[in-house]
């Protein structure tokens, strides 16, 4: 079994709390199998009877019926009948219900039901859940497997798992293909008819060859200090194709609201303040990124990169791009400005890290800087 201890831990910690728990993410990367697998066991290994969970499983064609509006509510409560017995609510897919949002909330008023749900990112965005949901829910939001949980589940020689990580990622399915071109394919499935296509609809979009065109810019120039003019000239020049970036600012919105992106802004140091643009993206899953790319990343820094980046976020990390001026004498012994760069700056609780990714550190200036 996989183990998700970082999400598990955020399960338990919310439990029997009033707000209903929200488990978003990415397609395949793992949401269900959380709630269903991992932390059902964990409820049964604590005292928990299996009766007490209440499972639906919405993408199910058994239970089409329970879409209908009010069926899923009726139904979890003829279940769930006894009003001295404590209940754990698992909808799965719950996206799929007929104003699910009102039958949730009545759900998790009933003072002796734990609401657990989950939701594909076609209709249940991040963006969804802060407005629909409001102060009445918890998000947890599951990522694909970052390093250090790949490499704990890696079955093979250890010695090969960073390089394949690097290049497949660690989207779970993944352990299902034993070869290469299996890999590839599954990463190229998910990311033509799932990731995008789920963009696609929920911004009830024509303009499906712009979209794949800024989905794979943003994978080129991953790591790279980025903004709606900048695409738009890297389009023009690469391409030769002309968008506007109105449809760019909203395209990296809506790619960023699916999970397939992060934007991470970066923080002036100095001043202490946030510089809203340039800003730089990075792929949550670096196989999804390689896959668009056809594996043409020769840069093993921006790979790197990458994964440092993933790996911090999914530890629990707020990241930003640290930026910062000094005044430095050039040359010529005059006094300028001069800005430096800091890949992350990494805080967690009252701590807070400053990393930089190097593939060694030739000269001592490096070091000084």
């Amino acid at each position: 079994m996989i183990k998700r201890d970082f999400y598990l831990n955020q399960l338990i910690s919310k439990r029997h709390s009033s707000k209903v728990k929200i488990i978003t993410g990415l397609r395949r990367c793992g949401k269900s199998f959380l709630l269903l697998k991992i932390y059902k066991q964990y409820l049964i290994e604590n005292g928990v009877n299996e009766n007490q969970i209440i499972i639906v499983q919405l993408d199910d064609e058994e239970n089409d019926a329970l879409r209908e509006k009010g069926k899923l509510r009726e139904y979890i409560e003829n279940k769930a009948n006894d009003d001295k017995t404590q209940y754990y609510i698992f909808i799965d897919e719950v996206q799929l219900a007929n104003d699910f949002v009102r039958c949730v909330n009545s759900l998790n008023k009933h003072p002796n039901y734990d609401v657990y749900i989950t939701g594909s990112n076609s209709k249940f965005l991040s963006k969804d859940i802060n407005d629909e949901f409001k102060d009445r829910g918890s998000e947890i939001n599951v990522r694909p497997l970052y390093f250090s949980e790949f490499y704990d589940t890696y079955q093979k020689d250890k010695r090969f798992a960073l390089n394949e990580y690097i290049r497949y990622g660690g989207m779970p399915g993944l352990f299902e293909e034993e070869t290469d071109l299996a890999k590839e394919r599954y990463l190229d499935n998910l990311m033509k008819k799932v990731y995008i296509d789920d963009i696609r609809r929920n911004i009830n979009t024509n303009l499906i060859d712009e979209l794949y065109m800024i989905v794979d810019a943003l994978c080129a120039v991953t790591g790279s200090l980025t903004n709606p003019l900048n695409m738009a000239n890297y389009l023009y020049s690469e391409r030769k194709i002309k968008i506007d970036n109105e449809t760019i600012t909203r395209f990296f919105e809506e790619i960023t609201d699916a999970f397939l992106f992060d934007k991470v802004n970066r923080y002036d140091i100095r001043t202490n303040k946030y510089l809203n643009t340039p800003c730089k993206y990075y792929c949550q899953d670096i196989g999804l990124r390689n896959i668009r790319i056809n594996f043409r990343e020769t840069n093993q820094g921006f790979l790197i990169e990458n994964v440092v980046y993933n790996e911090l976020v999914g530890r629990g990390y707020r990241v930003d791009v640290g930026f910062l001026t000094q005044k430095k004498k050039n040359k010529e012994g005059k006094y300028v400005y001069v800005q430096s760069e800091i890949d992350f700056i990494a805080r967690i609780s009252s701590k807070e890290y400053f990393i930089q990714i190097m593939d060694d550190i030739p000269y001592s200036k490096h070091l000084e800087n």
